[in-house]
């Protein structure tokens, strides 16, 4: 068990995601050189050490002084920590946890690197029997799209109704200056990326 464990420690590394925080470069990293089930299994691995950190350190994120973070932002901090290795993970605390939310030390987010994991299990219950690597490299790019690119329009809205928000609040400090049409305009190029 020991060993398996070490085996994925080591693949997560040699992703290299401190690198640069390349979901894209490590997911095509991933489909070339792990079958479904090997990335289906550092998938597994990775998720299950986000949840023992979220496990561990849930009373300190919730806490006082706590660990500032939205829980987007709570599951891509917990997700860049395995993102670093076994040595970071296992080294990390309270403190380093409050300091990468403070400074925004992390990247969103490593669990997006085994996005076409999700549409293989998604996809079929079977994929152990009727699912190879090529058959994946030959889907559609629409069926290969990941889960940010298909939550985009989602996160568009969100953008614009806190906008909205934030006009709504400052309403009468902006109303007299020219920051309220450069917020329309800003809104508008915005909606244009759906």
């Amino acid at each position: 068990m020991k060993d398996l464990e070490d085996k994925y420690w080591q693949q997560v590394e040699e992703l290299e995601w401190s690198k640069d925080g390349d979901y894209k470069r490590i997911e095509q990293q991933l489909i070339d050189n792990f079958t479904p089930s090997e990335a289906i299994q550092l998938d597994d691995f990775a998720r299950n050490k986000v949840n023992e950190l979220g496990k561990r350190f849930n009373n300190d994120w919730l806490g006082d002084p706590g660990i500032d973070v939205s829980d987007d932002s709570w599951g891509d901090l917990r997700n860049e920590v395995v993102g670093r290795g076994k040595e970071f993970y296992e080294n990390i605390t309270v403190a380093k946890l409050q300091e990468m939310a403070n400074t925004n030390d992390y990247n969103e987010s490593f669990s997006y690197c085994f996005s076409f994991v999700w549409d293989i299990k998604s996809k079929s219950k079977s994929w152990e029997r009727d699912l190879t690597r090529n058959d994946y490299n030959e889907k559609s790019e629409n069926e290969k799209k990941t889960q940010f690119q298909l939550n985009k329009p989602k996160r568009i809205e969100e953008f614009v109704e806190k906008i909205g928000n934030l006009y709504d609040e400052y309403h009468a400090e902006i109303y007299q200056s020219n920051v309220w049409n450069y917020l329309e305009k800003a809104i508008k190029e915005v909606k244009k990326l759906k």
